[in-house]
């Protein structure tokens, strides 16, 4: 999976989107890995970048219908099936995952992306990460996104 385009592709949404949520829901603590087995649809899409501590950009809990259509759908066997499309550009297949306390492995042609469970119930699925990201050369960011799935 190209990572880095898809990652953009979702910043583009963040970029021309300006909704934000109150939602001062309690966080739920992850539950048994028998729960994410399943379809998963994201549902909404929360992110802040910054740049040497000051936030660029901070936005939260922005609807995707309509814009990004990001799936995965967990088997027993340890492999899932994802669909992304995002800004005109689409990818489908099947990876693997791994799951460790209150970590979630994807690994996608052979790149693992790590993601903190935040929430993991019967209906919902918060998949949180971190990372910094060089978006134009020399122009380093911190990225924290929260991709919040629901059941589908």
């Amino acid at each position: 999976m190209k990572k880095t385009t898809l990652l953009l592709a979702s910043l583009g949404l963040f970029l021309f989107s300006s909704c934000s949520s109150d939602d001062n829901s309690t966080i739920v603590e992850p539950q048994p890995v028998n729960h994410l087995l399943g379809a998963w649809k994201l549902n909404t899409m929360s992110i802040k970048i910054s740049q040497d501590g000051e936030v660029l950009l901070e936005q939260i809990d922005v609807p995707t219908e309509g814009q990004v259509t990001w799936e995965y759908d967990f088997n027993e066997d340890l492999t899932v099936d994802y669909v992304i499309v995002a800004d005109g550009q689409s990818e489908e297949g099947t990876g693997t995952y791994t799951v460790t306390d209150s970590s979630l492995t994807i690994t996608i042609q052979d790149e693992p992306q790590t993601f903190e469970i935040t929430t993991l119930n019967a209906e919902n699925l918060y998949l949180k990460f971190s990372e910094e990201e060089e978006i134009q050369e020399g122009f380093l960011v911190n990225i924290e996104m929260e991709q919040k799935f629901i059941r589908k």
